[in-house]
C-alpha cells in the first residue's frame, strides 16, 4: 500500500521527545511523512487507546552464519531443540522476531570469507531488513598495518572489503588469539605478546577504533572481550577499558545529530564478563564516558540454548564441565577458529544467575539509557519469545523477584539486584529496545525513529499504557507485547494479529565509509599480491554482485 493514515495513537517516540501524546502517523511510498501527497487510496486504521512505537532493532545476533548452519544440523535429532526452536528455519526466525516487533536484525560475526554463505541465509529470512559485522580480529592480511602503524592503507584496504563484501562494519574478537591457539596454548590476556607478530593484542582495539573513525562508519567498533563467562573476561575488560581511557580518543560523529552515535566503542553481551556479580568497573565507566555504550544480554533459561562462539576459554570451560552434546569446531585460515554446540542454562549455577542479574543490574544502574541496548545474544542466552517477560523485570520489582526465587539464591545474596527497588518506564523500554539500538548503529535517522522522513516500520500495542500502573499490571504488558497487533514495515503491514505478509525480502544495510582514494590502486595491488602468494583464495572471490533493490547503503 502507498499510504497508510495511523488515527488517535499513543505515541512513544523518544528520538523526538514524545512519551504517551495522542497523535496521528501518516506513512506515504515507505516513509512517514507530515502530510499526504493527495488523499486518495489511504487505508486509515483508528488506533485509539492503543499505544504505537517504534520497531524493534537487534544490535546483537547470530542469524545467518555458517555456525548457525552446524546448529542446526546438531539438533536435527533433538526433540527439545526442533520443539522450542523449531529448527532455527529462516522463516521461523523471521516469524519469531516479527512476533515480537522487530524489524532490523544485525548478525554480529562474520569471517570474510565466509560472508557469500552468510548473505545467502540473509536473503531466505524474509520481511527483515539485516546487516553483517566483518571480523577482523585474526586477519593476517591486515598484520602489516598494525605492526607498522600504516593507518592510511589499512582503511583504504578496509573500505574496499566492506564494499566488496557489503559489511556494515567491524566486529573486534579475540585479537589474534588464532596464534597461540596454533602453538596450543591459551594466552593469560590481552596484554600478553604473540611468538609471530610485535603488538599486543589489545592494541588492535586502539588501532580499530582509529580505523573505524577515520572511516566515519555509521557504528563503532563492536567489541567481544576474550574469556566472557569466565574469570579472565574480567580482567581483560578491566585491561581494555584502561587502554581505551588512556587515549585521546573520541567518535568523529558525536555531535553531527541526534541521531549518530557518541561511542567509540560498543561492548558486547555486557552481562557476560563479571561472573562474580560485581559490575562497578561497568557501571562506573559508563556513568562518566560517553565513549562507550554496550548492549546488555539478558539470559532466558531455556530448556536448550544453541551456542554460537569463537572463544575457546568458554569452549574448552564447556567441555571440562564434560557439556553432554556434539560440538562442530572449524579453523579458517587467515581468519581464526569458530565453534558451535549446544547447552543448558542452569537456575542453581551461579555463573548463569549472575549473568542474568548481571544485565539487570546494568540496565538499571547506568544512568544514560541512550548508552544501553536491549540484547539476548541471540540465540545464546535466550528466545526471542522470552524478551516480553524480560522486558518485565525491568519494569516491575515483583516480577523480577517473583522470577528470581527459583534462581541459586547463595550466588545473588551478594548481587546489587537483591535488594534494588528501581524500575525502569515505559518510555525507557521504547529507547532500549528500539531508539538506542538504531542511534548506536548510526541508522537513527531511518529506523527507532517515528519523525519525518524515517522508514515507516512501527508496532501498535492493544494496551493503553498511560493507563495501567505496568509495575503492578506487568503481565498485561507482557501480554501486548506477546501478541502484538500490527507490525509495520515501510508502511506495509507484515503482521496482524495471527497473519504474517512474509512476501518481501528486507533490504541489506552495509557501509564502506569515507576514504581518500589517491593509494587505493596500490594498496589494493599489494593486497592481492598477497592473497595470491599465501592464501588459498583470491582477493576478488570475496566481491558479492547483489541486485540494487537487495542493497541499503549507508552513507
Amino acid at each position: 500500500m502507498s499510504k497508510l493514515l495511523l488515527k488517535n495513537g499513543i505515541i512513544f517516540d523518544p528520538f523526538n521527545n514524545i512519551a504517551g501524546e495522542i497523535k496521528d502517523i501518516l506513512i506515504e511510498e515507505g516513509k512517514i511523512v507530515e502530510k499526504f501527497s493527495n488523499e486518495k487510496d489511504v487505508k486509515e486504521i483508528d488506533v485509539k487507546g492503543k499505544t504505537v512505537i517504534p520497531s524493534a532493532i537487534d544490535i546483537h545476533s547470530h542469524i545467518a552464519s555458517q555456525q548457525l548452519s552446524w546448529i542446526r544440523l546438531l539438533g536435527i535429532n533433538n526433540a527439545k531443540f526442533k520443539q522450542g526452536w523449531k529448527g532455527l528455519t529462516s522463516e521461523s526466525i523471521a516469524k519469531s522476531y516479527i512476533s515480537n516487533g522487530f524489524t532490523f536484525i544485525l548478525e554480529a560475526n562474520v569471517f570474510p570469507s565466509l560472508v557469500k554463505h552468510t548473505i545467502f541465509n540473509l536473503k531466505q529470512i524474509p520481511v527483515l531488513d539485516k546487516a553483517i559485522l566483518l571480523n577482523l580480529s585474526n586477519y593476517w592480511p591486515l598484520e602489516l598495518e598494525f605492526q607498522r602503524g600504516m593507518e592510511e592503507e589499512a582503511t583504504i584496504f578496509l573500505s574496499d572489503l566492506l564494499e566488496m563484501t557489503k559489511a556494515f562494519g567491524f566486529k573486534v574478537y579475540n585479537p589474534f588469539e588464532a596464534e597461540n591457539w596454533n602453538f596450543q596454548k591459551l594466552r593469560e590476556n590481552l596484554s600478553e605478546k604473540g611468538r609471530l607478530y610485535n603488538f599486543n593484542p589489545i592494541d588492535i582495539y586502539e588501532k580499530f577504533i582509529k580505523y573505524n573513525e577515520k572511516l566515519k562508519l555509521p557504528h563503532s567498533i563492536h567489541a567481544h572481550i576474550e574469556g566472557y563467562e569466565n574469570t579472565e573476561g574480567k580482567k581483560n575488560l578491566n585491561l581494555l577499558i584502561e587502554k581505551i581511557q588512556s587515549l585521546d580518543l573520541s567518535s568523529i560523529l558525536a555531535n553531527t545529530s541526534k541521531f549518530e552515535r557518541k561511542q567509540i566503542l560498543h561492548l558486547a553481551h555486557a552481562s557476560s564478563y563479571n561472573i562474580d556479580g560485581d559490575n562497578n568497573n561497568i557501571i562506573n565507566l559508563l556513568n562518566n564516558n560517553d565513549k562507550f555504550d554496550l548492549d546488555l544480554g539478558f539470559c532466558g533459561f531455556n530448556e536448550i540454548n544453541p551456542l554460537i562462539t569463537d572463544d575457546r576459554r568458554l569452549i574448552n570451560s564447556l567441555q571440562n564441565n564434560a557439556n553432554p552434546y556434539k560440538l562442530f569446531r572449524s579453523a579458517v585460515e587467515f581468519e581464526g577458529d569458530t565453534f558451535a554446540t549446544f547447552r543448558t542454562f542452569d537456575k542453581k549455577n551461579k555463573i548463569h544467575c549472575n549473568i542474568w542479574a548481571n544485565a539487570l543490574d546494568l540496565a538499571l544502574n547506568i544512568k544514560n539509557i541512550w548508552q544501553m541496548q536491549f540484547s539476548i545474544n541471540f540465540p545464546n542466552y535466550a528466545m526471542v519469545e522470552d524478551i516480553p517477560e524480560i522486558l518485565t523485570w525491568l519494569i516491575s520489582k515483583e516480577a523480577r523477584d517473583d522470577f528470581m526465587k527459583d534462581l541459586n539464591q547463595e550466588s545473588l545474596k551478594n548481587h546489587n539486584l537483591k535488594n534494588s527497588n528501581k524500575e525502569l518506564n515505559f518510555n525507557d523500554i521504547v529507547i532500549l529496545s528500539r531508539s538506542s539500538p538504531a542511534k548506536s548503529l548510526g541508522i537513527g535517522f531511518y529506523k527507532g525513529n517515528l519523525g519525518i522522513g524515517a522508514d515507516g516500520d512501527l508496532n501498535i500495542l492493544n494496551i493503553n499504557v498511560n493507563e495501567i500502573n505496568l509495575s503492578k499490571e506487568y503481565k498485561k504488558l507482557a501480554s501486548s507485547l506477546r501478541n502484538i497487533e500490527f507490525v509495520i514495515k515501510e508502511g506495509e503491514i507484515i503482521k496482524k494479529g495471527d497473519n504474517f505478509n512474509l512476501k518481501n525480502n528486507g533490504k541489506l544495510f552495509w557501509s564502506k565509509g569515507r576514504t581518500k582514494i589517491e593509494k587505493k590502486a596500490s594498496v589494493l595491488n599489494k593486497k592481492e599480491e598477497f592473497f595470491q602468494k599465501y592464501y588459498s583464495i583470491f582477493y576478488d572471490t570475496m566481491k558479492y554482485e547483489l541486485p540494487t533493490n537487495f542493497l541499503r547503503e549507508i552513507k
